[in-house]
């Protein structure tokens, strides 16, 4: 690899490493006002949750670690994917409030949580654990997108 080339990559291992922690520990640690596990039901599947989000990450730094660009694109592909079901998932109930009950389980999860506060024209206010998830996505993608198109073919 060229030193470009090896700048990128190096790059784009540490955002990915720094997006897994982030997400881990807004999972699993409690950050108050950051993140409010208390408010999460009984029926909240940890398992489930890191197994939706945690594994395919995972997944997508093996492949990037290969060093080789088909592996890294897909990787690279893999976090668009991620990112497009993010700010689906998040965006749409705040922009649209998706459905009648969005904003009462909104609500509870994310009373006591950091939202943007000047939030006029949007169904419910956005919070800042979810924001700063979605940068990091993005940012971790477009580094691990331009590290890919950078590396050689085998």
């Amino acid at each position: 690899m060229a030193n470009s080339a090896l700048r990128w990559f190096k790059a784009a291992i540490v955002l990915q490493i720094l997006l897994l922690a982030y997400w881990l520990a807004i999972e699993v640690v409690e950050l108050n006002p950051w993140n409010d596990l208390a408010a999460r039901g009984a029926d909240y599947d940890l398992r489930a949750s890191i197994m939706l989000n945690a594994l395919p990450q995972l997944a997508f730094m093996a492949l990037f670690g290969l060093g080789i660009r088909p592996a890294a694109t897909l990787s690279a592909l893999g976090y668009g994917v991620y990112l497009a079901a993010q700010l689906w998932f998040w965006w749409r109930p705040v922009v649209w409030a998706a459905d009648a009950e969005w904003p009462r389980h909104y609500g509870e999860l994310y009373a006591r949580t950091i939202k943007v506060p000047y939030s006029e024209g949007l169904a419910l206010a956005p919070d800042a654990q979810h924001l700063a998830l979605q940068a990091l996505t993005f940012l971790t993608l477009f580094v691990t997108a331009m590290a890919a198109s950078r590396m050689r073919y085998l």
